[in-house]
């Protein structure tokens, strides 16, 4: 006892102050919330996580707008954080693309640029009409959603299945990374929606129990191709097991 507190008091007041404010800062960052996401919002944890880690930053009038539609400028650039996030990156790697005008609707120095012309660098994505538009403000699918994800975080799938998205959609089932209120293939994807996914996803890569932990008394009720082909919303359940066909 007598040599801790020795220690203690011989460490500079600078570094103490120092010590005190990062703790504060961080407990701020990790305590950061928006006007708009309350304890009615089925996605609160996975919000208030990704904004946690810089992932998702909000509306200046400090809302979130957690059910109007992502489109895929907004769509790519939390990937790109997610996969950053994941693989330890720095964000460096994406400002080297701002300058860039990778597609004919993506000009240099947007504040989307950086992320769209990353993810083609890098294969996520190739754009319409023969890579010619990217489309930034244009609403993205579920689907399509996912398997841009998939590409960003590195996550194998078998692409030619009937539909192409069936495999996709079996091997998210198994680790349990769909949204709950996910109940259609091609529903425009919202945007509490994608930060659950993006959460998931770290989450998971983490370990099984950490994505058990953040789902909770939900961790059992899984969204499946079946549930999505029966348009079932499965936030409207309790606690029900539902185990995806392997």
């Amino acid at each position: 006892m007598k040599k801790s507190f020795s220690i203690s008091v011989a460490i500079p007041i600078a570094v103490l102050t120092t010590l005190f404010l990062s703790f504060i800062f961080a407990a701020h960052a990790s305590a950061k919330t928006f006007s708009d996401i309350n304890n009615g919002e089925i996605y609160k944890t996975g919000i208030e996580f990704l904004a946690s880690k810089g992932i998702v930053n909000g509306y200046p009038d400090g809302t979130y707008k957690p059910l109007s539609t992502i489109n895929r400028a907004e769509m790519l650039k939390i990937i790109a954080e997610g996969s950053m996030k994941l693989n330890n990156m720095y964000e460096d790697e994406f400002d080297a693309y701002s300058s860039q005008n990778c597609f004919s609707d993506v000009k240099a120095n947007q504040w989307f640029t950086k992320y769209i012309c990353y993810a083609k660098d890098k294969g996520w994505v190739e754009g319409y009409e023969n890579g010619k538009y990217f489309r930034p403000a244009q609403n993205v699918t579920f689907v399509e959603s996912l398997k841009i994800t998939y590409k960003g975080m590195n996550i194998s799938y078998n692409g030619n299945a009937n539909p192409w998205y069936k495999d996709l959609i079996g091997k998210s089932a198994m680790k349990n990374l769909i949204p709950h209120t996910i109940k259609s293939f091609d529903e425009n994807l919202k945007r509490n929606q994608m930060a659950d996914m993006i959460a998931r996803m770290i989450k998971f890569n983490e370990g099984e129990d950490v994505l058990e932990e953040y789902l909770g008394d939900r961790t059992n009720i899984v969204v499946t191709y079946e549930t999505i082909l029966a348009g079932q919303d499965l936030s409207l359940l309790e606690t029900e097991i539902i185990t995806p066909e392997i």
